[in-house]
C-alpha cells in the first residue's frame, strides 16, 4: 500500500501542475493535424501525376490507402515521442528544479517516482489519440476500419515497450545529465527503423534486422492491420505477440538499469551535480 500511496502522490502532484499550466494541450491539438500532412503531401508527389506509384505501394503493403498508412504510423510515433520526453526526462526535470535530491532521501522505492510521473503521460497519450482520430475523421475525411476498443487494446499492448524505453532513458539521463541529445537521437532512429511513413520491406536487410529488434515496429504494423486493413486482433497476433515480448524485455532492462544507476548516484553523491 505504501508503494501505491507514493505513486498516487507523485501522480497527483504532476497532474495538478499539468492542469495549472494547460498550454500543453495546444500543441497536442495542432501537431496531430500538421505532422502527418508533410508526409502525405510528399507521398502524393512521389506517386506521380498519374498516381502510378501507388501500385508499387499497394504491392508492398497490401493497401492503396497510403494516407491511413501514414496516419497510423505518425499517431503511434507521436505517442511514443510524447512519452519519451515526459517519462524519460522526468528525473532530470526534478533535478533542475532542485527537488530530486530531497525526494530521493525519502524511504520509498525510487522507481515509484518514475511510475507516478509516467502516469501523467498516459493522460496525454489518451488526449492526443482522441484528438488525432477526431481530426483525421472530420477534417481529413479518413475512415478507420478497426473499432475504438481495438485501438485502445493496441495502445495497451505497446505500453510495456514505451515505458521500458522511458525507464532506460530516465536512467541514462540521470547518469549523463543530458536529455535533449539522447531523446533526439533515439526518436530519429525510431522514425527511420520503425517505418512510421513507409513499409520496412523497402529497407536493406541489415536495417530490417535492426527494425525487428524494436517493439514499436510490430506495434505499428499490428495497428495498421487492424485500423487500415480491417483485420482483427487474432489476425494480428504475431505482431502483437512480438510487440509484447520485446516490450517486456525492454521493461526488465529499464528496471535493471535504473537499479544500477540508482546505486551509482548513491555511491558517488552526484544527484546535486548539473
Amino acid at each position: 500500500m505504501q508503494r501505491f500511496r507514493t505513486i498516487y502522490a507523485v501522480f497527483k502532484k504532476d497532474f495538478i501542475q499539468m492542469m495549472r499550466y494547460p498550454t500543453w494541450f495546444i500543441q497536442l491539438i495542432i501537431w496531430p493535424l500538421i505532422f502527418p500532412l508533410m508526409y502525405i503531401l510528399s507521398a502524393y508527389g512521389m506517386a506521380g501525376p498519374d498516381r502510378s506509384g501507388l501500385q508499387a505501394f499497394q504491392n508492398t503493403t497490401g493497401t492503396n490507402s497510403f494516407e491511413l498508412f501514414i496516419v497510423i504510423g505518425t499517431m503511434a510515433w507521436m505517442w511514443v515521442n510524447t512519452t519519451m520526453w515526459s517519462f524519460g526526462t522526468y528525473l532530470r526535470e526534478e533535478q533542475t528544479r532542485g527537488t530530486l535530491e530531497s525526494n530521493w532521501l525519502c524511504p520509498i522505492n525510487k522507481f515509484d517516482l518514475l511510475i507516478g510521473g509516467g502516469l501523467v503521460s498516459i493522460i496525454q497519450a489518451i488526449f492526443i489519440s482522441v484528438v488525432s482520430v477526431l481530426e483525421y475523421r472530420f477534417i481529413y475525411g479518413m475512415h478507420f476500419t478497426g473499432s475504438v476498443l481495438s485501438w485502445i487494446v493496441m495502445f495497451i499492448i505497446m505500453m510495456p515497450g514505451v515505458y521500458g524505453l522511458g525507464a532506460l532513458f530516465a536512467s541514462i539521463i540521470l547518469w549523463l545529465k543530458e536529455a535533449n541529445a539522447a531523446v533526439n537521437v533515439a526518436r530519429g532512429v525510431m522514425m527511420i527503423l520503425c517505418g512510421i511513413t513507409f513499409p520496412i520491406a523497402v529497407m536493406p536487410n541489415w536495417m530490417r534486422v535492426l527494425a525487428k529488434g524494436i517493439p514499436f515496429t510490430y506495434g505499428i504494423e499490428a495497428s495498421r492491420q487492424i485500423m487500415v486493413n480491417g483485420n482483427g486482433l487474432f489476425e494480428a497476433r504475431y505482431n502483437i505477440m512480438m510487440c509484447l515480448i520485446e516490450g517486456f524485455i525492454l521493461l526488465v532492462l529499464g528496471r535493471v538499469l535504473f537499479k544500477v544507476i540508482e546505486n551509482k548516484v548513491k555511491n558517488s553523491g552526484s544527484l546535486e551535480r548539473f
